[in-house]
């Protein structure tokens, strides 16, 4: 029931700050999204980083990070309506979008973890 709990409130606020983020935006095309999930790849990419080196014990970044806090400010489910939006009005810049998100998202991950690691050296 504790893990529930820690899963809903984390949910909570990473949804919450994702529909800021997507009314702070103003955009036909889905760069909401694109800004989110590549913020949130970061931010999991730092966390695990962090985490990883701090206690080897991932149970409460998975939970809190993971599945609640970015597993709720990113949703797959949205990037994937998105796409199919984009491919109805353009095929290619669906494709880009898609190619750009993936790639990039794996980059921003990395890139966390990187800067995770640079940090806990240096501290």
């Amino acid at each position: 029931m504790r893990n529930f709990l820690i899963i809903l409130i984390c949910g909570f606020i990473g949804g919450g700050i994702r529909e800021l983020i997507e009314l702070s935006f103003a955009s036909p095309i889905h760069l909401a999204t694109l800004f989110i999930n590549l913020f949130g790849a970061l931010l999991m990419g730092l966390t695990y980083g962090l985490i990883r080196a701090v206690d080897k014990d991932m149970t409460i970044f998975s939970l809190v990070c993971g599945t609640g806090l970015v597993g709720s400010f990113t949703t797959f489910s949205t990037f994937i309506s998105e796409i199919n939006d984009l491919a109805g009005f353009d095929l290619i810049y669906a494709i880009i979008y898609l190619l750009a998100s993936v790639f990039l998202g794996i980059l921003a991950l990395l890139s966390g973890i990187r800067i995770a690691g640079s940090l806990y050296r240096a501290a």
